[in-house]
């Protein structure tokens, strides 16, 4: 019970307790648990595997395997150790923790610590390949550095500690996504230089294996209430999950010295790890959007490779529908390019991981997953630059370049595609091609992980260009996950491609939601309709709301058509739509973006028709459309209580 309190005072005390449904919130509705893991540790000696000594890679010694690895792979991460032979390993400062109790602001905190691991990554790698010695006095400072950090975890997430304060405080530990790829890249320090930092001094080794207790692998086995788990009745979990436990995992099987223990570490992941499992619906949807399956699914697919790799194939879950599918869904939510279909917290360009994409789908057995990574690849200068990310990212990445470079390129560009548990579509007007329509709609609801309010929302695309788009999210902040996310304009329906209804715009929470959703496609048009009323509040009056898009590939045309009815009308009834295209107004509207052209078609003499500009200062935004979008707003002039409107796009 004391606990408890402490929790939510320290929930008050950093303003967070608004963002506590974003990772907390109970799951929409009670399902059967596959529970795949645990079935599958029920069917294996577990104890007897954790007595194995895990050997992922040849060790530091091995002279012949890390001078056998590709070239480019040896001269980038050569290349990478040298730049970091200067470094100078800075304290993380206890007022870069009070800067974020104080403003808010959690970049310099959290990039510094990710720079130090990513430092101590560069000069690990350039070791193994060139073998000199020229960076092991670097590795040994960067450990000690590490090592003597009083938390690994990032300012935005000290609440977690449970302690009350906005510092690290070294007697309530938890773990976050900083602490958890903190520990792997030491772990993988241990794993492969714990002899040669022993010669320097035996003291290293020890202190390095005490830290990565103290700091994770103690405070992982003594609690159970760390939210990521998922153990709470009805939790509802997300990237964090499979992220945190494929980190500790990693450092279990690589530092800890005693099979006990690390039996327990290993069914504790499992336990946990199911509960994401089961919480994806078997159509594999990614709520987070595509910016983050490289860290829900791509940290899924991590997680079982390693234990695929430790049981030698006895506890492999690639060939589980549900596991394939929730991989294909990057290939699903492609558009073009590095263009994604970017709904809730996702960015509309995204780079999910040439390495990770491609061994997934190697993993499930899927060509055109595995060539869409290749595809990546080609578009991120993977071959002569392959080596980003995490120390285990970079090692994963060396074990496929050769292959993933041989595979030939090839977008998947499916024709279509329907995401029942989720509520997403996806159609474009022929499969294979960019060419012509692409357009994406979703339904859901508004207590989605990351969720923005836009349930019947949508974007379109025009040869693969944007057109009409959701912003996506900006440099997040305390504001981003506390009780005032929703007075940011880019989490607001009246800045997605939404209706304003009765003066209102959707309403956040878990019951506001879509109702009778029916999807069809027969190859020729693809319809995809839904009552989006729920999901604004009782005060619009809004009885019922149904919006419909219908895609008629053989006339490249997506229909549009809004039919509502009012309890009574009090306020203005809007159709917004926002661009990044520039826009001329008339009764056929045209949005021009680079050398693609949409019109929508409307009946002009129904509404006062307005382009807003939407100033964007924040460099997330703005890297990806520029100094502004634009607001479309139709005000239907003189609103009935029942009516119907509609908006024909189509390709000038």
């Amino acid at each position: 019970m004391k606990q408890t309190k402490r929790f939510m005072a320290v929930l008050l005390l950093t303003g967070l307790l608004g963002a506590a449904p974003l990772f907390m919130e109970a799951a929409p509705a009670v399902r059967a648990k596959p529970d795949l893991l645990q079935k599958a540790a029920a069917r294996y000696d577990m104890d007897s595997m954790c007595r194995e000594v895990y050997k992922p890679y040849p060790g530091y010694a091995d002279r012949g395997f890390w001078q056998s690895l590709p070239e480019a792979v040896k001269r980038q991460a050569v290349r990478q150790a040298e730049a970091r032979l200067d470094y100078v390993w800075r304290s993380v400062t206890v007022t870069s923790y009070l800067d974020f109790a104080r403003k808010g602001v959690r970049v310099p905190n959290d990039r510094h610590i990710g720079e130090r691991y990513g430092a101590l990554a560069d000069l690990m790698l350039g070791e193994l390949v060139e073998g000199k010695g020229r960076f092991m006095d670097q590795i040994a400072d960067g450990v000690w550095s590490l090592c003597e950090q009083s938390s690994w975890v990032a300012a935005a997430h000290i609440y977690w500690q449970l302690s009350g304060t906005a510092v690290p405080d070294i007697d309530h530990r938890t773990i976050d996504l900083s602490g958890g790829m903190t520990a792997n890249t030491l772990a993988w320090a241990y794993y492969f230089f714990k002899d040669d930092l022993g010669k320097l001094s035996p003291t290293i080794p020890q202190r390095l294996r005490a830290e990565l207790n103290r700091h994770t692998l103690d405070v992982y086995l003594e609690r159970d209430d760390m939210f990521w788990l998922g153990f709470r009745e009805g939790a509802q979990v997300n990237n964090w999950n499979p992220w945190c436990n494929f980190n500790v995992l990693t450092t279990a099987l690589l530092a800890e010295e005693d099979p006990v223990r690390r039996a327990s570490i290993v069914k504790k992941t499992m336990r946990s790890v199911d509960q994401f499992i089961n919480f994806f619906k078997p159509d594999g949807g990614c709520e987070e959007g595509p910016s983050y399956w490289g860290h829900a699914a791509g940290m899924l697919n991590n997680y079982l490779e390693v234990l695929r790799d430790y049981s030698h194939g006895e506890i492999d879950l690639f060939g589980e529908q549900r596991v394939k599918n929730i991989g294909l869904y990057i290939a699903h939510a492609h558009i073009d390019s590095l263009y994604f279909v970017n709904f809730a917290d996702a960015e509309a360009k995204a780079s999910p991981g040439a390495s990770t994409v491609f061994r997934y789908g190697r993993n499930i057995a899927d060509s055109t997953m595995m060539r869409f990574g290749s595809y990546l690849g080609s578009l991120t200068g993977f071959g002569e630059n392959p080596l980003g990310g995490t120390m285990d990212n970079r090692l994963k990445t060396i074990s496929t370049y050769r292959e993933l470079c041989a595979a030939r390129p090839l977008a998947p560009l499916y024709r279509s595609v329907w995401m029942d548990g989720i509520e997403v579509a996806v159609a474009r007007t022929q499969g294979g091609s960019a060419r012509g329509l692409t357009l994406a709609a979703k339904g859901g609801y508004n207590a989605e992980s990351h969720n923005h309010n836009d349930v019947g929302s949508f974007i379109l695309y025009v040869d693969g260009q944007p057109m009409l788009v959701d912003a996506g999210v900006g440099t997040y902040t305390a504001a981003t996950f506390d009780h005032r996310r929703y007075t940011i304009w880019m989490m607001q329906s009246e800045y997605h491609n939404l209706p304003v209804v009765n003066g209102f715009g959707q309403k956040d929470g878990h019951e506001y939601r879509s109702r009778r959703v029916e999807h069809s496609d027969n190859g020729r048009v693809m319809d995809f309709s839904l009552d989006i009323a729920g999901a604004y509040p009782a005060e619009a009056a809004c009885r019922s709301w149904v919006r419909d898009y219908r895609f008629d590939r053989r006339r490249n045309t997506v229909t549009l058509t809004d039919s509502y009815e009012l309890a009574e009308v009090k306020g203005s009834v809007a159709l917004n739509f926002l661009t990044c295209g520039t826009v001329k107004l008339g009764k056929t509207i045209e949005i021009v973006a680079g050398d693609r052209t949409l019109l929508m078609a409307v009946d002009a003499s129904k509404y006062e028709m307005t382009a807003e500009a939407v100033e964007l200062t924040d460099p997330r935004l703005s890297k990806i459309w520029g100094e502004r979008l634009t607001r479309i707003v139709l005000k239907v002039k003189d609103p009935k209580q029942k009516d119907t409107l509609r908006v024909t796009f189509s390709q000038k």
